[in-house]
């Protein structure tokens, strides 16, 4: 999903409850940052050398099979988004299609005035689903 879907959705969502709300690039970035503190998204998922900068959280190690007899331990990391300023409407958002939905209900519960706790609420939902749905 682009920046500009998202915030036509987001202004859509609020229409009647904060239809004045000024959406900025730091709304998504806490929005995606905070959806990566509930899950793993894989576009935010990178295979740590110890050479980044860019870590906004670590993961438990990972066994991964090399071939049919041996694995090796490898230790993966959440790297922060980057969203530029000002924000490009065309641009993708940096998280997977389907956490995207969560990332606007997210945005709209920072920008609610009055329906903060139902877009948390469908914020987790979509998270919730999206890790019932990933592979191991």
């Amino acid at each position: 999903m682009t920046y500009g879907e998202a915030t036509d959705f987001v202004t859509e969502f609020l229409r009647g409850d904060n239809s004045n709300a000024v959406i900025s690039p730091i709304h998504f970035e806490m929005a995606i940052m905070e959806i990566a503190t509930m899950c793993v998204p894989s576009q935010l998922k990178v295979k740590f050398d110890g050479t980044q900068t860019d870590i906004f959280r670590m993961l438990p190690e990972e066994e991964v099979r090399v071939s049919e007899v041996e694995t090796d331990t490898v230790t993966f990391y959440i790297k922060n988004p980057v969203i530029a300023t000002p924000l490009m409407l065309t641009d993708e958002m940096p998280i997977d299609q389907q956490l995207s939905l969560a990332v606007v209900f997210q945005v709209c519960a920072y920008l609610s005035n009055k329906y903060t706790d139902r877009f948390e609420a469908k914020s987790k939902r979509t998270i919730s689903v999206y890790v019932s749905n990933e592979l191991p």
